[in-house]
């Protein structure tokens, strides 16, 4: 661990200083303290036997025709074959892909990552009044389309009107901005933890989780502008390639 960010260590408990008082350090912190001291990042870590073939071909196409779509690549960029491909988005580490490389193209990548899909569930009166639930598994970047259709066809109740002979349907939540909820609960989740995302809708309401932490930095700023801070770069990079968010950190 870097020393340099460690308070003290007592009791075999790891102390980081914030501002002028010290906090139990969490496992997220120590393991991306550890990582920051080799220029790591969690899903910047190689996974051995594993090659471009396995990957998922429907997902990497998908992820070509957004990026071009979104202006994002170029159609000459995306017009490699697919290990140039994630060469040049830096899903490689040496010979290996990386965790990224797999959470993002993979059809299965629970065979390596725990809990690595997104759960949702239709309430009625009270949390334990559970009246169906769907698991949305596949890639991040299937899940990203697949858990958006999910909901504002089967969760989302629209309320219908007619202009002209056009069917107009009125949700009670933007659709553009839950897809920023979800895009960045997908990217910046802390896919260490195990546990899947959650989405829990009701007639009026509804609720995102997913396991993760504030940076330091933004506990204080994340209502104003602040610097992008994604606990997941090399996942966030290739969903602003995508055309699924922007980078920027322009506030909550």
């Amino acid at each position: 661990v870097n020393l340099d960010q460690v308070s003290m260590i007592k009791h075999g408990k790891y102390y980081l200083r914030s501002g002028r008082s010290n906090h139990t350090a969490t496992t997220a912190e120590i393991q991306r303290i550890t990582l920051s001291r080799v220029g790591k990042t969690w899903d910047s870590m190689p996974i051995p036997n594993v090659t471009v073939d396995d990957l998922d071909e429907e997902s990497i196409k998908v992820f070509k025709d957004l990026a071009v779509k979104n202006k994002r690549l170029t159609p000459e960029e995306v017009s490699v074959d697919n290990e140039t491909l994630l060469k040049n988005l830096q899903l490689f580490d040496g010979n290996y892909l990386t965790i990224a490389a797999i959470l993002l193209f993979h059809s299965h990548p629970e065979n390596w990552v725990t809990g690595a899909y997104t759960k949702i569930g239709y309430f009625k009166q009270n949390d334990a009044d559970l009246i169906y639930q769907d698991e949305i598994k596949g890639s991040l970047i299937m899940q990203a389309i697949k858990v958006d259709e999910v909901v504002y066809t089967k969760y989302m109740k629209g309320l219908i009107t007619y202009e002209n002979q056009r069917r107009i349907d009125e949700y009670m939540f933007s659709r553009s901005a839950f897809r920023e909820l979800l895009y960045n609960s997908l990217q910046h989740k802390l896919y260490s933890s195990g546990n899947p995302i959650q989405i829990s809708i009701y007639d009026d309401k509804f609720y995102i989780f997913n396991s993760g932490e504030l940076p330091d930095n933004l506990k204080d700023d994340l209502y104003a502008k602040h610097f992008s801070t994604p606990y997941n770069p090399k996942i966030a990079q290739v969903f602003f390639k995508a055309g699924f968010t922007e980078s920027w950190g322009r506030g909550f």
